[in-house]
């Protein structure tokens, strides 16, 4: 099965963390590009609180993030609820069928709960067999569903009415979504060995992954390894070393037959293996994965290897979405990527503003008079008024 590309189309958030009120349009390969602190990683984390609000409880998730405090924007004005709002297409019949799903989420002025879901919605719009138009989908209001009756305030509805096969949908794909902030040190720790799973969140499971791909799609485990062998010259491939029952990685080199263990690859390499691994696991070939968020995917990265690198970007977002956030300037060195990927995150008086690149700049890079990557090291590149 292959996932509709894009997945996410449009997502609409206010006062979540450091961002007062955006919304972004997607594409199939989203690049959030902005300085360290500007608020890239906030943006990513709301879509991840939505995947992990379905899967457990909003409690869960904002205990998770340290607390309701610390996910509510902090402003000069009082702010007691924050709302994260996406547009999305699942597949019906084969055929894309466009989503709106979101909530509201505040404190609760009762003080018996840490939180209440103040409203949450759903719409899926089905073509019928005579072309009309079928929406099937809920409302619900402080806990209130018109002709269904109350539900815990405290509670999404969603994962209960996935029972629904439209709506089964829509929660799966949600809970669908992938997101990786590699953490090299969690990557060389040695694991029981789990075949047929995905990549953790910090890399875990590295080793597993990189084994199944060779068992189960070794097409596409040579893509990581030409991938990684274009990234690091010295490189042949990056595989899965089983010690026992346990599972860790090892990587070839081009000197020798001798293979080196996690504790001998740089990190540069390590980094770049699990990025690789990331977007080619087995939850994306399988067509599983709805999106792939990655932060900083060019960290300890060289900079000629970047090109490389959004290649394996741009090829794997043929088959799932992808997300990155980035402030590498190498990265968008190039004269082939598209303007309309990029959105430019900025932070101006504490409050993080998400836009698309300004007309200017847009203009600049189409007549080829530069690149993307200059006009960010010239400090040049600024969101469109209104972003």
């Amino acid at each position: 099965m292959v996932r509709v590309v894009p997945f996410l189309q449009r997502v609409r958030m206010k006062d979540y963390k450091s961002i007062a009120s955006c919304e972004v349009a997607f594409t199939p390969l989203l690049v959030l590009l902005g300085p360290n602190g500007a608020g890239k990683s906030n943006f990513v984390d709301a879509l991840l609180f939505v995947a992990d609000a379905l899967g457990s409880t909003p409690a869960d998730a904002v205990a998770k993030r340290g607390g309701l405090s610390e996910v509510l924007r902090r402003g000069p004005e009082a702010i007691d609820e924050f709302t994260i709002e996406l547009e999305f297409a699942v597949e019906v019949d084969g055929e894309p069928a466009p989503v709106e799903y979101g909530f509201t989420l505040g404190r609760d002025i009762t003080e018996h709960r840490s939180l209440v879901v103040r409203r949450e919605y759903c719409l899926v719009r089905l073509t019928g067999n005579e072309g009309e138009i079928q929406r099937p989908g809920f409302n619900v209001e402080s806990g209130h569903i018109a002709g269904v009756g109350g539900i815990e305030p405290d509670r999404l509805f969603l994962p209960l009415a996935a029972t629904h096969s439209e709506l089964s949908k829509v929660y799966h794909s949600l809970r669908s979504m992938l997101f990786h902030h590699l953490d090299t040190d969690r990557m060389r720790q040695i694991e029981p060995d789990r075949r047929g799973t995905q990549l953790g969140y910090s890399g875990e499971r590295l080793g597993s992954v990189l084994g199944h791909l060779a068992r189960n799609h070794p097409t596409f485990k040579n893509r990581v390894d030409d991938y990684l062998k274009a990234i690091v010259p010295e490189a042949v491939g990056v595989n899965q070393r089983l010690i026992d029952t346990y599972s860790t990685v090892e990587l070839r080199t081009r000197s020798g037959e001798r293979s080196f263990g996690p504790e001998a690859i740089s990190e540069g390499t390590l980094h770049a293996a699990g990025v690789l691994a990331a977007l080619f696991q087995p939850a994306v070939l399988d067509g599983q994965a709805t999106l792939v968020a990655i932060e900083e995917p060019e960290t300890a990265l060289h900079p000629a290897a970047a090109g490389t690198l959004f290649d394996a970007l741009t090829e794997a977002s043929e088959r799932v979405q992808v997300v990155i956030t980035t402030q590498s300037a190498d990265l968008l060195d190039r004269d082939d990527v598209d303007p309309a990927s990029v959105r430019v995150v900025t932070m101006t008086d504490g409050i993080t503003v998400i836009g698309e690149i300004d007309e200017v700049s847009r203009r600049l890079v189409r007549d080829k008079r530069t690149t993307l990557g200059e006009l960010m090291r010239g400090g040049q590149l600024q969101p469109e008024a209104g972003g």
